[in-house]
């Protein structure tokens, strides 16, 4: 109850303004893979949503879980209100063509994205399926994505990386022109989500927004 107060205190006096933020997951993965990033926000007073998007294997592509993502914003958070969104992985990727492709520039104010294959990924030969497919290295889609990022301009990006990513390979196709890249020393791909210094470095950003 007192941190409760402490943070309306802080919301008052200019100190902490609560966001609302969108976390998109990766491919096989559902919303609960945010669990613990969304909790610590959640504690700051921040509106958090990590919808799940089906089919979990994307084999209907990036731009389903696009659409799926755009439908659910439209759906419950109203027009006037920016949005921070983040997104994980393939949710990365799905994130940009929302924002570059579908025009959800207009709604977003900062983008995260965390260990995504701007530049594709080599494992992308490993699966079937038409996502697997558009995160390969110079797919149609990504060299789509990256040839026109103008309507990204109003938007402050980021795109928090690890060396050692074993399912983006290489892992530095995840440093990305358009964004200020962060480089966080994470042995695994999907530890990036509950790596402290990762989630701590979110939160704090949320905090000074």
């Amino acid at each position: 109850m007192r941190g409760q107060i402490q943070r309306s205190r802080n919301a008052l006096d200019g100190r902490l303004m609560p966001r609302t933020v969108v976390m998109v997951h990766g491919i096989f993965n559902t919303g609960y893979v945010f669990h613990y990033l969304k909790k610590q926000c959640q504690q700051d007073g921040h509106t958090c949503y990590s919808p799940s998007f089906k089919p979990r294997d994307g084999h209907s592509g990036v731009e389903a879980w696009a659409n799926q993502l755009s439908r659910f914003i439209d759906e419950n958070i109203p027009g006037d209100q920016p949005i921070v969104l983040i997104g994980f992985s393939m949710g990365g990727i799905v994130s940009r063509y929302y924002l570059q492709i579908m025009q959800g520039a207009k709604r977003v104010s900062h983008f995260i994205s965390i260990s995504s294959p701007h530049h594709g990924s080599y494992l992308g030969y490993g699966y079937f399926g038409k996502a697997a497919k558009q995160l390969r290295p110079q797919s149609s889609l990504l060299n789509a994505l990256n040839a026109e990022q103008d309507n990204l301009k109003n938007i402050t990006c980021y795109s928090l990386w690890t060396p050692f990513d074993l399912m983006i390979v290489p892992a530095n196709s995840s440093v990305w022109s358009a964004a200020e890249n962060k480089t966080f020393y994470s042995p695994l791909h999907l530890h990036m989500l509950f790596n402290r210094k990762v989630v701590q470095w979110i939160a704090g950003l949320l905090r000074n927004l």
